[in-house]
């Protein structure tokens, strides 16, 4: 949905991010599912507490990925499909650290420490995300 320019009534006009049109990596997009969906809060949340890995987001996204994708994915990239989610959330969490680190040179920042929160946010979903897989 970020990807999407919305008029006044909420009517989708147009994709704004040509990389959600071409086609690309299985583990960018369920990774980038994961990291999205599976907390209940964004990753401005500062209370870390209420980040939680929701069961059945996880469930609907693979239910929901496999679904169409069953076919088209390899055995090792079934194999790997929950590490997809650490990769991201990983990845992410780094990504705002360097922003933090280089003056929040790329994504910016609203108020100071803001890509410190995001990366402290990220590497707590991690470590939810890595607790979920041992149940």
């Amino acid at each position: 949905m970020n990807n999407v320019l919305f008029d006044k009534n909420n009517k989708g006009l147009c994709v704004i991010d040509l990389d959600t049109v071409m086609p690309g990596y299985f583990i960018s997009d369920v990774g980038d599912m994961m990291r999205t969906y599976l907390s209940p809060v964004s990753e401005e949340e500062k209370d870390f507490s209420k980040i939680i890995i929701r069961k059945e987001y996880y469930e609907a996204i693979v239910d929901g990925y496999m679904s169409e994708m069953q076919d088209e994915l390899t055995a090792f990239e079934k194999k790997y499909f929950f590490y997809a989610g650490k990769f991201s959330i990983y990845m992410q969490a780094l990504r705002f650290l360097t922003d933090y680190l280089n003056d929040d040179k790329y994504y910016g920042s609203s108020y100071p420490g803001q890509n410190l929160i995001r990366a402290s946010n990220q590497i707590a979903l991690l470590q939810k995300y890595m607790e979920a897989e041992l149940n």
